[in-house]
Formats: structure tokens, sequence, C-alpha cells
């Protein structure tokens, strides 16, 4: 049989349309093209969401703590009391009220349930809500029921500031709570000590 030769420009090529593994791999990058463009509003709104919570804990956040007299202010009690009481309660009307010491994270977990109790973090006994900051440890394990006293051997103190991602991601800044109100400034903003007043200065980054 006699041979016959076929110059290669008019060999018969597949069109890119039949071929299988290119349009996989098109196919792979359109969604990947999609999901970018469909996360980077929810991206944007998370960033806005973030940058105005810290704007409002820069300026709205109240420590509250039963153990020194509601935490921060220095309200006190005397013939004044009332009428500071009021000046305080008008303008910390809309303020975020956060136990001293604790995370935003467990704010929900510092609120009585619907038994008016207070459940250990660690989940290992519940007690009365009132006994929260009382100067007596309840829950030894994780000591969650003091986070403004030094009661527990094993509680934590976390600091007023946490620098965290816009996401939420980041290490918990947090001391002993031994070493709260010891004239000594364990955190960066110096917000573990509000009794001792030992002129902190703030060198948080």
């Amino acid at each position: 049989m006699r041979k016959t030769w076929v110059k290669r420009e008019n060999i018969y090529y597949k069109p890119f349309y039949k071929d299988k593994s290119k349009m996989l791999m098109l196919f792979i990058f359109l969604v990947g093209i999609s999901f970018i463009a469909y996360q980077l509003p929810s991206v944007q709104q998370l960033r806005r969401k973030h940058k105005q919570m810290m704007q409002s804990l820069g300026s709205k956040q109240r420590d509250v703590d039963d153990f020194d007299g509601g935490g921060g202010d220095g309200v006190g009690f005397g013939a004044g009391a009332g009428v500071n009481a009021a000046i305080t309660a008008t303008q910390d009307a809309d303020a975020i009220k956060i136990i001293r010491g604790t995370r935003l994270f467990d704010y929900d977990a510092y609120k009585p349930n619907y038994r008016g109790n207070f459940k250990c973090l660690d989940g290992s006994k519940e007690i009365p809500f009132d006994h929260v900051n009382d100067n007596y440890c309840d829950c030894e394990t994780d000591g969650s029921d003091e986070p403004s006293t030094n009661a527990c051997a094993f509680g934590r103190f976390y600091c007023k500031y946490q620098k965290r991602h816009f996401t939420g991601r980041g290490l918990d800044v947090w001391v002993w709570t031994s070493r709260v109100n010891d004239n000594v400034c364990d955190c960066c903003d110096g917000s573990d000590e509000w009794t001792t007043h030992p002129k902190c200065q703030n060198s948080c980054a």
C-alpha cells in the first residue's frame, strides 16, 4: 500500500470545547472567580462591622464589677451618690456593659440563665448569679466566677485591650487573677490595676 504524506497544518485538531481536561480547568477557574466575587461584599461588610464594634468599645465600654461597687466609675454611696448615679446612668444608657476581666467572646455566658444562675465556663458547676465576683471561688477548676478578684487560684483576668484581626482571630491577652490590683501593671493598658492606680503607661501596640 502506498503511503500518503499529510502536511502538519492539515492535521485535524480537537476544538477547545471538546477537550475535557481544558474545559474542566476552565470550569474550576470560573467557579473560583464566582466564589471570590460572591464573598467580597461579605468581607467588606465584616470590615465595617469590626470597625463599628471597635469604635463602640473604645467610646462606650463600661466595666461592671459588683465586687468594687459597680466598677470603673468609682461611684460611691454618700450625699451626692444619687446625683452622680443619675448622671452616670444617663451618660451610659447605651453603653456596652461587660464584667471586668471577661472576654467579649464570653459576654453571653456572664448573664443569668433562665434559673437566675451562672454556669462555670467549663460546665462543672452552676451557682447563683449573685455569687459572681463575691471574692469567694466557687468554680475551683477554672475560676470563671471570679474574673475581677484574686480569689481563685486558676482564675484568668482578660485585659481590656485585645489585639484582634477584623475576622476575630488572635490570641487572648490575659494575666492570672493573683496579679490583679497588686500595684504592678501587667496588662499593657493597665486595666488590671483599677483600685491601686499605679499610673500605668499604655504600652499597647
